[in-house]
């Protein structure tokens, strides 16, 4: 389209004369940039806030409440969910990350793993970390966060 209003002010200029039109050709050619802008922007800012539709975030309330009922999970901390770009055909792919602390005793790898499996089944390819109880060498801060609160309440 830029080319064609180049080439559209040249023949304007030669044919009439007017020298305004090659101005008039490069805003147009700033118009239609900006325009066809918007919607990367528009993608970029909902990627980067980690927004997602309301119907989506519906269903990931669900399958939270699914995870924490899972035998060998005690809770989850800081899940970050957001749509990432899907396979030709199939759309938004819900991508994230969690968090998640296992009973004590249970085997970590195997609550990775179920934890992992029941989201993928539910469409989501999320990250998960999962340490025991107790364990403070998360690199999401979660488990400090619980111990300090439990630090707070118990000194007061």
């Amino acid at each position: 389209m830029g080319s064609a209003a180049v080439m559209v002010s040249t023949a304007l200029i030669y044919f009439t004369g007017f020298q305004g039109w090659d101005p008039i050709a490069s805003c147009v050619i700033a118009i239609l940039i900006f325009l066809s802008s918007i919607p990367l922007i528009k993608s970029s800012a909902r990627k980067l806030l980690l927004t997602i539709p309301d119907d989506t975030e519906y269903a990931l309330r669900d399958t939270l409440a699914s995870v924490s009922s899972l035998r060998g999970v005690a809770s989850y901390t800081v899940p970050r969910f957001w749509l990432g770009d899907g396979v030709e055909g199939e759309g938004e792919k819900i991508l994230g990350v969690m968090h998640v602390q296992a009973t004590r005793g249970s085997d970590l790898d195997d609550v990775k793993e179920r934890v992992r499996i029941l989201l993928f089944e539910r469409g989501m390819n999320v990250v998960v970390q999962v340490e025991g109880i107790g364990e403070t060498g998360c690199w999401c801060g979660g488990m400090r966060e619980l111990n300090f609160r439990r630090f707070e309440s118990s000194s007061s």
